[in-house]
């Protein structure tokens, strides 16, 4: 793209931004979730990956505001967490200037880091900081979706969703490292791309599953390939991590909300909000 291209491309994104800040400001959380999808489809219109993360994060962002306001103990400290995320969208003018993808993902996993310290229950407080273990967790999660993943290919199945709830369990409990962050949101992020690959090979309340595996397989390859990687380039990750986002936007396109009795995959619980549109 041009840099006349990529100009345009920010300033139309940075306005996405500013709404999300208005938003963000006034405490209304499920609407910032639809900017975040029409900020990563304006990336799709300029077909910009290394633009699409600001997107990406704050549509994960949201999640944990949604949490805070459902919870009554949580509410309480709502403001406190507010701050974690304003500084994170502070991050995101600075990023629009330098475009520094490293620094940004940075940004977003100091963020995380703070913001569990708000999210964990008084339970949680029995566990100890251990990223070690979560790093092994994770490479057990990724060798179990490659040695089983013929669930994928089963009628209301519930796998990717399992998957996640462990990853977002440890993640919360034993803390993390960088790697463990990016793996959750490939992850969580190809779920709402396996979504609408689900609905559209389903016939007859049957799965066509050579044509499912066939769909899934380059993501499914990749993210399988993390777990051998001590560390993960970024520019490449955030390539991959584009070719779903931006297949999931398209499907959209085809599909818009997915006409299905059962939600398959919405992460954190959160099953009363449309948040995988």
């Amino acid at each position: 793209m041009s840099d006349k291209n990529i100009e345009l491309a920010i300033k139309i994104l940075q306005q996405d931004i500013n709404v999300c800040e208005d938003l963000f400001d006034k405490n209304n959380f499920p609407l910032i979730n639809i900017v975040a999808n029409r900020y990563l489809e304006n990336c799709l219109i300029f077909d910009e990956y290394q633009l699409c993360l600001p997107g990406v994060f704050i549509k994960d962002m949201v999640n944990d505001y949604f949490t805070i306001i459902n919870n009554p103990d949580k509410l309480k400290r709502l403001n406190s967490a507010k701050v974690f995320g304003e500084e994170f969208l502070s991050k995101i003018r600075v990023f629009f200037k330098n475009k520094d993808e490293e620094s940004l993902w940075n940004d977003f996993y100091k963020y995380n880091l703070n913001i569990t310290t708000v999210l964990r229950d008084d339970v949680d407080v029995h566990y100890l900081k251990n990223p070690s273990h979560t790093s092994r967790s994770f490479k057990f999660l990724l060798n179990y979706i490659e040695n089983h993943e013929e669930y994928l290919y089963i009628i209301n199945n519930k796998f990717l969703e399992g998957i996640l709830d462990i990853m977002i369990r440890v993640i919360k409990n034993h803390s993390f490292n960088l790697p463990e962050l990016m793996i959750y949101i490939y992850v969580k992020y190809l779920g709402f791309l396996y979504q609408y690959y689900y609905y559209e090979n389903l016939r007859n309340n049957q799965l066509i599953e050579d044509l499912l595996q066939k769909d899934l397989s380059i993501y499914l390859k990749y993210v399988i390939s993390l777990k051998e990687r001590e560390e993960i380039d970024i520019k490449d990750f955030n390539k991959n991590l584009w070719n779903v986002v931006k297949k999931w936007r398209e499907m959209y396109i085809f599909y818009k909300g997915l006409p299905m009795k059962r939600d398959l995959l919405i992460p954190l619980g959160l099953k009363q909000n449309k948040i995988n549109e």
